[in-house]
């Protein structure tokens, strides 16, 4: 039996073959996408003011240096998600029935604060406000 190439095009167009990107997710909505807090809330459950440093390198061995003044250092652990949302998967189904949707990312970052070496604070940048009553400096001439 020969099928055409014509017939097997019209086959992928009729069926809607469009597939995700590559480590990406397929979600209804932007806001479905799995937050980073919500994927660690396990492991940050166990942190409380004053955790020592060392249990929390064992908690959490992926977070790394991000910065650090005299006492202090800040340590971050971010993440990149990937996705599509079905929308985006209907139009490349409608448009050309077959191939990948551009990928969309998010990237989230968590921000661990300690000063020697136990924990003083933790979390997102919308967790701080814009402008702190108090802005701690230190200044060497």
């Amino acid at each position: 039996m020969k099928v055409s190439v014509f017939t097997v095009s019209l086959c992928l167009l009729l069926a809607g073959c469009a597939t995700p990107p590559k480590g990406a997710i397929v979600v209804d909505d932007p806001n479905d996408v799995p937050r980073l807090q919500s994927k660690l809330a396990g492991r940050l459950s166990q942190l409380k003011t004053g955790v020592p440093l060392e249990d929390f390198r064992r908690l959490f061995p992926e977070a790394y240096v991000a910065g650090q003044s005299g006492s202090t250092t800040a340590y971050e652990i971010a993440e990149t998600q990937r996705y599509v949302t079905q929308r985006d998967m209907d139009v490349q189904n409608s448009r050309w029935g077959v191939g990948t949707p551009r990928p969309r990312s998010r990237r989230e970052i968590l921000w661990f604060y300690f000063y020697k070496e136990q924990l003083v604070q933790w979390g997102r940048r919308e967790d701080w406000p814009k402008d702190p009553d108090i802005i701690l400096e230190k200044r060497s001439r």
